[in-house]
């Protein structure tokens, strides 16, 4: 593809992003087939999660999906959620990752957590309890 840098894959002359390489044989899909299966993730390639009965995608170098414990988990301590993005932490234990964009109080949350102060905020927080 014009202007890329990135290698060939497979016997194409493109990258993974731009069509080469191994694609899912899914019936209209386009995305790469995963490791050593015909299918993309969402068609049922690549690692499975070793969990009895289920179907999901193995995360990262696990061999289980997020929700029976697989992939990165959250750092802060006692804490067994999964770490979100490219934080090392899970939603409730960001650690300052997403702040607002206007000053507010702190107020404690009823699981502990800091949330924005009512008075401050004039977004409502869906599901805080506050």
């Amino acid at each position: 593809h014009e202007g890329c840098t990135k290698s060939a894959e497979g016997s194409t002359d493109y990258c993974v992003a731009h069509g080469g390489g191994k694609r899912c044989l899914h019936e209209g899909c386009t995305k790469s087939a995963q490791g050593s299966t015909d299918y993309c993730k969402a068609h049922g390639g690549g690692k499975r999660c070793l969990h009895e009965g289920c179907t999901k995608s193995a995360e990262g170098s696990t061999d289980y999906c997020v929700a029976h414990g697989g992939g990165k988990r959250c750092e802060h301590e006692g804490c067994t959620k999964s770490a979100r993005g490219s934080t090392n932490y899970c939603h409730a234990h960001r650690e300052g990752k997403h702040t607002s964009k206007r000053p507010a109080e702190a107020a404690i949350g009823d699981k502990g957590e800091e949330v924005a102060s009512m008075r401050q905020c004039k977004r409502g927080r869906q599901g805080a309890g506050l």
